[in-house]
């Protein structure tokens, strides 16, 4: 019998069960290898940024009082910042510590351990994605966005070099999402506390996960309010409270112990500049606010051959089909947004609104906030879920399977003029690969002290040389027009200093603006000049960073 059913074709419901676990499997699997593969040939071309080894800070320099916790004759550190957690930290110990100064001290080393283990989050990411997708919304809606969200070039460059953070914070996210849509579906009760396990760690890894956590709550109230009603209860909301309170321990620690510290020091609103924002989200969704920042633009200034197999690939690709600077996101997602009929009905793509235009507001509406790339990625991957769910629901699947091709390939494209301008040329402003000659440069001289004049610098070079040199900031005395008392002496302690080497950018590349100006007013006014070693330039030839040191009379 199932040999006649075969034949005659009737057998099709068994027929299409096998074809969807086979392309959500493709969908799955495509997905997956793709942002470890795109991850991994751009992780090489960018020198350590400052932010992206803030995480580092713990293992080389003293951790002030308030961020730590003694316990047990031992200090035990709970924050980086008022609003950086030690969960980074405290998860790439492991790796630090067995690698060691030897292996770090080679900069593509360094770069492989600082950033494999975020592309591999990312991957993670997409792996929860898909199947908070395929319960949220339907297995179709999954095959979709998977790829929309692997090949997206926001998501990969931020992921990749990670100077938000934001790998752990989407990890955690979409994972505390989809245990808590698996409770509410399956009812087994140990999802309800792991999912709010999750959200705990991510407020506790950054506290402007209180962004997304705020519009999570909305798009609950908003679209599930009925659902919740009913399982609402005291038991509930205790498992819920100890989950949470247990991933975010450290942070609640720190602010119980500093009265809100995090929230007082951070917490300010300026609704007033919201609307001039949004362009951020118009760039983070058409993928190009990354030129010009990360990779440089200045084609003209001395630009270098592709030598990488890659590069010469993604150059090759370039010449032959023009430069894609923007993909196709940001016109679907409003094409989406106007197609209400399409999506109207699906709870998935309403929660995915007031997801996104809650988060969006708070992040916006704080002060120093939502103006950069690596705060309006935050809201990611609800953006792509609701493209999604609005494509699947196009009555004609070749036209769904054709549209979400044509944007994935469009992503593709920007990305491929990513790795172009890297290879030609080379990364721009924080992320310049000339912290690597640099590294190489300085020596580590016992007792003697290095002197870092700008932001930018110490935190990279502690990482490449494992914590072994002595390097103090020498820019907090001159951020002022008008020094304090403090702050003079502390100057002429620093010229005093006759094997002292200093640190500092090329006037270009100065991020604190003024400070070199008024540091070579007051060593001038104190009888020193500056007796230059050596100008560190990037791997295009560009003028970077200066060492020198100071002669006094």
């Amino acid at each position: 019998m199932p040999y006649t059913v075969c034949r005659t074709g009737k057998n099709s419901h068994l027929l299409s069960i096998a074809v969807k676990n086979l392309a959500s499997r493709l969908a799955l699997g495509f997905s997956c290898s793709l942002t470890i593969l795109a991850g991994c040939a751009l992780l090489p071309y960018a020198g350590i940024q400052m932010d992206e080894a803030l995480f580092a800070g713990p293992y080389y320099q003293p951790v002030p009082r308030e961020f730590r916790l003694r316990l047990f004759h031992h200090d035990i550190p709970l924050m980086v910042m008022t609003y950086i957690g030690t969960l980074k930290t405290l998860l790439f110990w492991p790796l630090i510590a067995f690698f060691g100064p030897g292996f770090l001290a080679h900069p593509l080393r360094a770069a492989w351990v600082l950033r494999l283990p975020t592309v591999l989050a990312g991957a993670l990411t997409v792996f929860s994605f898909f199947y908070l997708a395929k319960r949220a919304a339907s297995l179709r809606t999954a095959i979709l966005a998977a790829p929309l969200l692997a090949s997206d070039p926001t998501f990969l460059l931020t992921n990749t070099f990670d100077w938000g953070p934001v790998a752990l914070e989407h990890l955690l996210l979409v994972t505390g999402c989809f245990f808590l849509v698996k409770y509410a579906q399956d009812r087994v009760p140990r999802d309800l506390p792991l999912g709010f396990f999750f959200l705990g760690l991510a407020l506790w890894n950054k506290a402007i996960f209180v962004w997304a956590l705020a519009g999570l709550i909305c798009a609950v109230v908003s679209v599930f309010r009925r659902e919740v009603s009913k399982v609402i209860t005291r038991r509930h909301l205790a498992t819920a409270a100890a989950g949470f309170l247990i991933g975010s321990l450290p942070f609640v620690i720190y602010n119980g112990h500093r009265r809100a510290e995090t929230f007082r020091s951070s917490g300010h609103l300026e609704p007033r500049g919201a609307p001039a924002k949004f362009i951020h989200v118009r760039s983070a969704l058409g993928g190009y606010g990354l030129f010009g920042y990360l990779v440089s633009e200045e084609s003209s200034d001395n630009p270098k051959p592709p030598v990488s197999l890659r590069g010469r690939a993604a150059v090759f690709i370039g010449d032959h089909l023009g430069e894609h600077r923007s993909g196709g996101m940001e016109y679907a997602a409003a094409l989406a947004l106007l197609a209400v009929p399409l999506w109207w009905r699906s709870r998935a793509a309403r929660f995915c609104l007031v997801f996104c235009a809650v988060a969006w507001l708070f992040m916006a509406s704080t002060r120093d906030a939502g103006a950069s790339l690596h705060h309006t990625v935050l809201l990611w991957p609800f953006p792509q879920l609701f493209v999604a769910v609005v494509i699947s629901s196009l009555r004609w699947k070749w036209l769904a399977a054709s549209v979400c091709i044509l944007l994935v390939a469009m992503n593709l494209l920007v990305l491929n003029q990513y790795i172009a301008q890297f290879e030609r040329n080379g990364a721009d402003g924080p992320f310049t690969d000339a912290i690597y000659p640099l590294s190489a440069a300085l020596p580590e001289v016992p007792g003697q002290r290095i002197y870092v004049l700008d932001w930018g610098i110490q935190y990279p070079l502690d990482v490449l040389h494992n914590g072994r040199l002595h390097m103090t900031s020498g820019h907090d005395p001159f951020m002022a027009a008008t020094p304090s008392d403090r702050d003079k002496g502390t100057a002429a302690r620093m010229f005093a200093d006759r094997s002292g080497l200093f640190v500092a950018h090329t006037a270009k590349r100065e991020n604190f603006e003024g400070v070199r100006q008024r540091f070579d007013q007051a060593t001038a006014a104190a009888g020193c000049r500056e007796n230059s070693l050596r100008t560190v330039p990037d791997s295009n030839g560009r003028p970077v960073f200066e060492i020198f040191k100071l002669a006094c009379d």
